[in-house]
């Protein structure tokens, strides 16, 4: 009951809240205040956009060692994928990993067996007891009793 309580509540003050502020912010007087707050925001966001545009650009063309940083790793990695690509190894790799993909799809379409095929061998047969019943059965026969440690029994 708590709970249902503590939750009305949270909804009603947050629908209260709402309220107070859509009449405080629709207020002719507050509007324009508003209006002009958030344009002013707009204004000073584009402004420092912009700042940080041209702050990184101006940085990008005078660095020349972040520039021929960056043409050296291209151009390394356009030398290894080259490399890969003409080696005679990995190529031999891919047509064995080819290969090994047919032949098992090619299996694969060997051993399918239709579902209506499989459905007399896999029934499922239910003869009234649980696992925990033929565990407790088992256990009874045997010469030795369970032993229960928990709860202990008062005499």
């Amino acid at each position: 009951m708590g709970k249902k309580t503590a939750i009305a509540i949270t909804l009603a003050t947050g629908a209260a809240a709402a309220y107070a502020a859509t009449r405080y912010l629709l207020k002719d007087e507050n509007k324009d205040k508003v209006l002009d707050k958030v344009n002013d925001l707009t204004e000073e966001g584009r402004e420092n956009a912009l700042r940080y545009y041209r702050y990184a650009k101006e940085y990008f063309k005078e660095d020349n060692e972040f520039r021929d940083d960056l043409e050296n790793l291209k151009q390394k990695f356009s030398e290894r994928a080259k490399n890969l690509k003409s080696n005679e190894n990995v190529n031999k790799a891919f047509d064995s990993l080819k290969e090994a993909t047919s032949d098992l799809k090619q299996q694969f379409e060997k051993e399918k067996v239709e579902y209506n095929d499989l459905a007399p061998e896999t029934d499922i047969v239910i003869d009234g007891r649980s696992a925990f019943g033929q565990a407790k059965q088992a256990a009874e026969s045997e010469d030795e009793p369970t032993e229960v440690f928990y709860p202990k029994e008062e005499n």
